[in-house]
This record gives C-alpha cells, sequence and structure tokens, in this order.
C-alpha cells in the first residue's frame, strides 16, 4: 500500500501527548495519557472523521467509525491550528484505503 503516515501531537501538558500512526493497514493510537495503544485494523472500521469542534457540549476528537456494527474507536484531541491540515490528511488517508477494502463512510 502507500507509505506510512504519523501525526504527533503536542499538548500543553506532556503527559497527554499523543501520536497517530496509518501504515496502509492498521491505525495506531499512542499515548495521550493513556496506559494502553489501540491498533484498528482496516477491517474493523470505516474511516476516520475528524472534527474541530469544541464548546460546552463538543470537543476535538478523530473519530474511527467501526464497520458492521461495531464501536470503533474516538480519541479526544487538543490540536493546535496549524495542525488541522495535517489531521484533515491523516483522516482522508485512512477512509481512502479503508473504501478500499469496503468500509464507507456517509
Amino acid at each position: 500500500m502507500s507509505e506510512s503516515i504519523a501525526v504527533r501531537l503536542e499538548h500543553r501538558q506532556p503527559t497527554m501527548d499523543g501520536v497517530l500512526t496509518f501504515d496502509g493497514e492498521v491505525v495506531e493510537i499512542f499515548g495521550f495519557n493513556d496506559v494502553h495503544s489501540v491498533r484498528l485494523p482496516l477491517g474493523l472500521i470505516e474511516g476516520a472523521k475528524v472534527s474541530f469542534d469544541k464548546g460546552l457540549i463538543a470537543q476535538p476528537n478523530i473519530t474511527f467509525p467501526g464497520r458492521g456494527g461495531g464501536m470503533g474507536y474516538t480519541q479526544a484531541i487538543e490540536p493546535p491550528d496549524e495542525q488541522r491540515p495535517e489531521l484533515e490528511n491523516f483522516a482522508a488517508r485512512v477512509t481512502a484505503a479503508a473504501a478500499r477494502t469496503g468500509g464507507s463512510l456517509t
């Protein structure tokens, strides 16, 4: 498949730093003050969506909707404005790869 892509998200509190990676087959999520990493093979997700909404009941996040009724995964993020294009590109590449294997985000 295509080349790997990684996005490192630094946080004002270093323990909340995180890394998103995609190697063309599996999304991996590391850090974000969590004790475990998350692996999401394309066969389990429809793609990726990133939201920068914030407010009283909204928080920026990247979501990987599950296939066939699966739960998928959502990771809260706090990216600086200059990283928005990088995150949008990451989500687009995951979604395009998932579409080639039967995923369909609507």
